[in-house]
């Protein structure tokens, strides 16, 4: 019953939007974004990033799946008039009914552009679109199985102008991808390699590599980010009574987290500054996932001194290993316990040797101040999204 009446009620709030989703596809524009959320989290960010570049005219984005958190909500409404589809996202009637809305308004545009991340919505718009609006899709990693929008989209493969991705590791994915699923190879050379923006401050900042160790985790409360890894790398720092301090930031209740003593649940945190004093009082920061794009979190803390520890995902090994004495990148196994103590093993080697983790913070920041200045994200983002 009570579902029956919520499923009413988001209905009701569903048609209470029409008035404005019309008003919007009025406006003569050519940016158009469908992403799945506005949570906190670094691909959100780098949304964020993207919509920022173009506000003359303003885009819009459509946010088509429910959000878990109210993250980024204001810097979203802040870059594009930002539309929460609800129902008209779900229901198939609605959704048949916005197709149609959507398409009318954007094919009647001179150069209209759509792009988005991990959308289904928006691949199942494309057939609604005429022949020369731009079909943009940004893609930040796979998926864990043939359920991921990289399979899902293999039809539509020839109408996709672009695929974004953020390195060559997926590059790679896709080269094989298509291979197994016989796509002509001509569709490769739609691939282009864009590197996320990294917030670079130009000052090393002030730490105190002599006391405790502060740890950080930072990111969403989700299987694949697996805090849970994190949580029982800091039970076990607590039993061998090593002086670290955790501290896990992201959507976690703090009355529903179990943690140890030594752990501190710092929650959301949305103001930059204050993530920032975070990471300059910080010196490790693990990254736990067990899939990830770029690890924007760990350029973060780099930029900040802190020095990562994280499982082999994604991107990561291109730009930090042991061997350039900037990071550790350690096997990404399953075992919650094993790969727990491999993180405790790399945390009691710097707490042995104070003057490599100094060197490391160091070297981390050098080479965020090199991707920085090599970055050429706003220039190559307005470049493919410029729909000429």
């Amino acid at each position: 019953m009570f579902k029956k009446i919520k499923r009413l009620a988001d209905n009701v709030k569903a048609l209470a939007k029409y008035g404005q989703i019309k008003a919007e596809l009025a406006k003569e524009r050519n940016q158009y974004f469908f992403f799945p959320s506005w949570s906190f989290g670094g691909a959100e960010r780098v949304h964020v990033d993207i919509m920022n570049l173009f506000n003359n005219p303003k885009p819009i984005c459509f946010i088509t799946e429910k959000s878990i958190t109210n993250g980024f909500q204001k810097e979203f409404e802040t870059a594009a008039d930002t539309i929460e589809l609800g129902r008209w996202a779900e229901k198939k009637e609605l959704k048949r009914h916005l197709f149609k809305m959507l398409a009318k308004s954007i094919n009647a545009q001179k150069h209209p552009v759509v792009s988005g991340w991990c959308n289904k919505f928006m691949y199942d718009l494309i057939p609604f679109l005429a022949p020369h609006v731009q079909v943009i899709d940004i893609i930040h990693n796979f998926q864990d199985d043939d359920k991921g929008v990289e399979w899902y989209t293999l039809p539509l493969v020839p109408r996709i102008n672009q695929r974004i991705v953020v390195g060559n590791v997926l590059t790679e994915q896709f080269k094989a991808l298509y291979r197994l699923n016989q796509v002509p190879e001509k569709y490769l050379d739609r691939l282009t390699v864009i590197q996320n923006k990294i917030a670079f401050d130009g000052v090393f900042p002030e730490k105190n590599y002599n006391g405790a160790l502060q740890i950080l985790f930072v990111g969403r409360n989700s299987p694949e980010k697996r805090p849970e890894v994190f949580i029982r790398t800091a039970e076990i720092a607590e039993q061998l009574n090593l002086p670290v301090q955790f501290k896990l930031i992201g959507d976690f209740d703090k009355e529903k987290t179990i943690v140890p003593i030594n752990t501190l649940i710092v929650g959301q945190v949305y103001d930059k500054a204050i993530l920032n004093n975070i990471y300059k009082e910080a010196h490790l920061l693990l990254l736990t996932s067990y899939r990830e794009s770029w690890g924007l979190v760990v350029f973060e803390g780099m930029n900040m001194g802190v020095v990562p520890i994280s499982t082999n995902v994604g991107e990561l090994s291109n730009y930090i290993s042991d061997k350039k004495e900037n990071g550790i990148l350690i096997e990404n196994l399953e075992d919650t316990e094993t790969l727990s103590r491999l993180f405790i093993n790399e945390i009691k080697h710097f707490l042995a040797d104070r003057s490599k983790l100094k060197l490391f913070s160091r070297k981390g920041f050098e080479t965020v101040k090199e991707l920085a200045e090599a970055c050429d994200f706003n220039e190559a983002y307005k470049r493919i999204l410029s729909g000429k």
